[in-house]
């Protein structure tokens, strides 16, 4: 599989790319920092799940993204370039672009949030923060789960009420496979904590991993370029974001230079992805 690629590194590698990587999409509000960012987690989701299930998760978050591009100019009447008006709205052209930019952003951060659930197991999570926060690494790692398997279970259900009752659509029945959904995840939660519970949870003193990594030099070294690539990625994102303003009027350009290392570090996974296919070490 692809993920292949990326268990040859020890979890602390993708995990600090993870953290890395999304700390710098939320901060980076301005249009070219977002672009980037945005580009970087479409590349990676085409490439790892393919066009059609690209399609399929951009098709509520395109509509989120418009959503949240036309909601702004109504609750932030601010600029100097005044677009229209709708009733006793004014829409200014500055406001709907940061409104299309605060969209593209979120998406960009939802993109590379499941990136890196998509890279960094479960195991990897508990393996690197099981000894030291035990609690706050379970909690993370069921995070981590329950999206997934929200999903699933939501597929699950409105195929059961296909078959039984016929198919339908409207806010009733969305109304009742959520409330499937939430019982379903209370009982399972129950359970859970029972079994952990029984289980010996919280007896011992040290925790112990399913498969443990070794840190090796190469490791350390990925670790150490990561750091420098970074440093200057929150350099050149600082000074983009220093030139850049939407109000009152846009205005500020981004410098190729300054964000190189951010492109860098964008197109990083979905490069060594490239990399490892075209040398022949991953098979379909």
């Amino acid at each position: 599989m692809w993920r292949a690629s990326f268990d040859k590194w020890h979890p602390m590698v993708p995990v600090a790319y993870s953290a890395g990587i999304i700390a710098l999409a939320m901060f980076g509000i301005c249009p070219s920092c977002v672009g980037v960012s945005l580009a970087g987690g479409l590349l990676f989701l085409l490439l790892t799940q393919g066009v059609r299930a690209a399609l399929a998760k951009l098709r509520w978050q395109l509509p989120l993204l418009l959503l949240i591009c036309l909601i702004n100019p109504l609750y932030s009447a601010m600029g100097s370039t005044l677009l229209c008006k709708v009733g006793p709205f004014r829409v200014y052209t500055e406001s709907l672009a940061y409104g299309a930019v605060m969209g593209a952003l979120l998406v960009s951060v939802l993109l590379w949030f499941e990136a890196a659930a998509s890279v960094v197991g479960q195991d990897e999570v508990m393996e690197l923060g099981g000894t030291l926060l035990p609690s706050v690494t379970l909690a993370v790692s069921m995070v981590m789960r329950l999206v997934p398997q929200l999903v699933r279970r939501a597929r699950d259900a409105r195929t059961v009420a296909e078959v039984t009752v016929g198919r339908r659509h409207g806010m009733n029945e969305a109304l009742r496979i959520l409330g499937v959904l939430l019982a379903w995840s209370l009982e399972d939660s129950v359970e859970r904590s029972d079994s952990m519970r029984a289980r010996g949870w919280g007896a011992g003193v040290r925790r112990h991993v399913y498969r443990s990594h070794l840190v090796r030099r190469r490791d350390v070294q990925a670790l150490l370029l990561l750091i420098l690539l970074f440093a200057l990625s929150a350099f050149g994102v600082s000074r983009t974001l220093l030139g850049w303003r939407f109000y009152p009027r846009m205005q500020g350009t981004a410098s190729p230079a300054l964000l190189a290392p951010y492109v860098l570090l964008a197109l990083l996974p979905s490069l060594a992805l490239l990399a490892d296919r075209l040398g022949g070490k991953e098979r379909p």
